[in-house]
């Protein structure tokens, strides 16, 4: 919380310790003012002290009362800051770790268990001040109480103890039971993302899944709630003890007073002074040990962000020099495995890319092209073998993220709820102002039509979720993606199924684009439409993760192997038709 805002935190501790320490200090002043009225006796007129010490109670009450109100506001700042200091470390942390953790369930877990943290953050910027203002009006009262009877003061602390040591033992359950729940957690909530997305409810409605989804949730959900309850039964059954020997062990501290009283050890005034602090004291370290307890148990389930928080720093990666574009780019033997997969994604692929070719990839489904697109682009390091820029370790060059020399169009490309010209921009965001070139981006890649004719053309948030906003086809979304990718005016170029949601017109005109663009610019084309890689420099065929044929499209066709029969398969269809 200090990292979030340090200033406010000092200010709110130091309101709290003042209305803390105003609790003890309106005891002491109720004390002096009690004996000074036994002293002055029935009748008598009221001496100058008697009224100096009410206008000292009636300015510590006033300092109490602002300091509440005050530490209050500052508390809920406090608390804001504390949010978005924590979701800002999620949101760095997410954009900088290497990709391929976000392949890894491991991985998952934990930034679910950091998310977790995070919305502690609230309860813990709120409990952690409201701790450290009770230890001090508890060192308060007990000063004050210590004046009275030394002795009473650590009986009375005694009392809080046993609470303490069931909120300790409670909270450490509820860590323990929430790091076991994690994957059910996030199965619910894939569960709530797609019922609330946009893209997944006409297949909801389609196919009337609303029902099912609910009763899938539904039993994840009982299933935690069922967890819960074992657990809350166990907390009651332990509070309740700790409760009563707590109470036990204040009627004791009570029956001390009286006790002493009978001695004539204490006088009545300091009698009924020491039993209002005692029952203050109580109170208030009562209060200490339960927001001690529940600081505990909000600290374990941030204990997960602070690990990756101080992990996502330690291995933040230095600012990658840029680099020239390359003459020669070379895959030596190269070998990929997903962490969560039982069998390779490539193995042992080699091959060179010279600068201004056009490579096509081509394969069956689950082949390796994306992965190996992903290795081409510097995003994945291979788990054997190297991808060598110019001789380089691609992974040297690309340790903080793609180059920007290297431009690429997933399968999955993003669409981002921002203006058109934002989503173009996007390819190059140090130029993302620059509205003449968004605008031939947009041009070249057959897009700039139906962006004019927008509400407010390129200014238009894309994604009727947005107030204003509006829609677009999927090939009209794979369009613009090509544009960003344009904007980019990267050297190198990835096409990760550019055509896949085009019509054939709109295909034709993209690689006549890409045929333009030829000079000075490499260019990696992967897709299903033969149609398409036949007029590339070179083709590559990927055959369960390894590269089984390259040539020309005529050098493959009279090799009559993989590619040959699968061209003839998918041109046997257009003949057929």
């Amino acid at each position: 919380m200090s990292a979030a805002d340090r200033v406010s935190f000092l200010a709110v501790v130091g309101l709290f310790a003042v209305s803390g320490l105003g609790v003890a200090g309106l005891v002491l002043i109720g004390n002096v003012l009690l004996h000074e009225l036994i002293a002055d006796g029935a009748g008598s007129s009221v001496s100058s002290r008697i009224w100096w010490l009410v206008a000292a109670a009636i300015g510590v009450a006033g300092a109490v009362s602002f300091a509440g109100a005050a530490g209050a506001g500052m508390h809920r700042l406090l608390a804001e800051r504390t949010i978005r200091y924590c979701d800002e470390v999620v949101l760095r942390l997410t954009g900088q770790v290497p990709l391929r953790e976000f392949d890894s369930p491991t991985f998952h877990d934990r930034l679910e268990r950091a998310r977790n943290g995070t919305q502690r953050a609230l309860p813990l910027a709120m409990a952690v001040p409201q701790l450290l203002g009770a230890v001090v009006g508890c060192v308060g009262l007990a000063v004050g109480l210590a004046v009275v009877s030394p002795w009473l003061v650590p009986i009375t602390l005694l009392a809080s103890l046993p609470l303490w040591l069931a909120g300790r033992s409670n909270s450490e359950e509820m860590y323990s039971f929430s790091f076991g729940d994690t994957p059910n957690d996030r199965a619910r909530f894939h569960i709530q993302r797609i019922t609330n997305d946009r893209q997944s409810a006409p297949e909801v409605r389609a196919f009337r899944l609303a029902p099912y989804l609910h009763m899938r949730w539904s039993k994840l959900y009982d299933e935690r709630i069922d967890g819960i309850a074992a657990l809350v039964r166990r907390f009651i059954r332990r509070s309740a003890l700790g409760s009563l020997v707590g109470s036990i062990v204040l009627g004791g501290v009570i029956l001390v007073v009286l006790y002493f009283v009978r001695r004539g050890d204490l006088s009545l005034g300091s009698a009924a002074t020491a039993c209002v602090a005692v029952l203050l004291l109580a109170n208030r370290s009562q209060q200490a040990a339960t927001s001690l307890a529940q600081t505990m148990e909000h600290g374990l389930l941030l204990e997960e962000f602070v690990q990756l928080r101080d992990w996502a720093q330690r291995t933040q990666p230095e600012r990658s020099a840029e680099v020239e574009p390359f003459t020669k780019l070379t895959v030596e033997d190269v070998s990929f495995s997903y962490p969560s997969a039982p069998n390779v994604a490539l193995d042992g692929v080699k091959f060179d890319i010279a600068t201004g070719e056009v490579v096509a990839i081509v394969g069956h489904n689950g082949s390796g092209k994306t992965t190996l697109a992903k290795l081409l682009c510097g995003l994945y390091e291979p788990t054997g073998g190297v991808v060598r820029w110019d001789g380089r370790p691609l992974a040297e060059l690309t340790r903080d993220g793609g180059l920007s020399s290297v431009g690429v169009v997933f399968q999955d490309f993003g669409r981002y709820w921002f203006s058109a010209a934002d989503n173009i921009g996007l390819g190059d965001v140090d130029r993302v102002g620059e509205r003449a070139a968004i605008e031939r981006a947009a041009r070249q890649a057959g897009a700039e039509e139906f962006l004019t004719k927008l509400p407010n053309g390129f200014d238009t948030p894309l994604g009727v979720e947005v107030e204003g906003g509006a829609d677009l086809s999927v090939g009209q979304w794979q369009r613009v993606a090509i544009a960003r990718v344009l904007f980019r005016q990267a050297a190198f170029i990835v096409l990760d199924e550019p055509t896949a949601s085009l019509d054939a017109e709109a295909e034709a005109a993209l690689f006549q684009t890409i045929q333009d663009l030829r000079a000075g610019r490499t260019i990696v084309l992967i897709s299903h439409r033969f149609s398409t890689v036949r007029t590339a420099d070179r083709i590559l065929v990927l055959d369960q993760g390894r590269l089984v044929e390259q040539g020309p499209h005529d050098e493959l066709m009279a090799l009559d192997g993989h590619y040959a029969r699968m061209y003839r398969l998918q041109a046997s269809a257009y003949a057929d038709a």
